[in-house]
């Protein structure tokens, strides 16, 4: 009789732990997104086809992303700190992206594989896509972690 008391304790506090969501989606991260990853910001909508071609200087310290969104010839443009939650981050690009959106914010979320970050954008002009490659050294294959 006395171990049934402890069983039902036991099978009270499992359940209570098991209430919540899937933990390992809130706390997993795959990827390593710290690098410099370089490609094109294309608009969509009104603006036929008009792309930004960007580098972006990205830190990520446990899931947490910042950076810079730099023109190709090294002038930072725009801040960027965004949530890495499984293979997908989840950003935000504030500054002055595109001529006129002076500090303008861009949100979006991006798949990454491997060396590829993909994805769409809503702000000024958009939605967009997003299509980034990691550049130079730091293409060498990051596998998940």
């Amino acid at each position: 009789m006395r171990w049934t008391g402890s069983l039902l304790i036991v099978l009270a506090f499992s359940v209570v732990g098991c209430a919540r969501g899937d933990w390992t989606t809130e706390t997993l991260t795959l990827v390593d997104v710290t690098g410099t990853w370089e490609g094109v910001f294309k608009f969509t909508e009104q603006t036929r086809g008009l792309e930004r071609t960007t580098r972006w200087v990205l830190r990520q310290k446990g899931g947490r992303v910042r950076g810079e969104a730099e023109g190709l010839e090294g002038a930072q443009l725009a801040t960027i700190e965004g949530q890495v939650n499984g293979e997908v981050l989840s950003w935000q690009l504030t500054g002055q992206f595109f001529k006129g959106t002076r500090g303008a914010s861009y949100r979006g979320e991006a798949t990454i594989t491997l060396d590829e970050m993909s994805g769409r954008a809503n702000g000024p002009m958009c939605p967009c896509t997003v299509l980034l490659r990691r550049a130079g050294d730091d293409a060498r294959g990051k596998e998940a972690r």
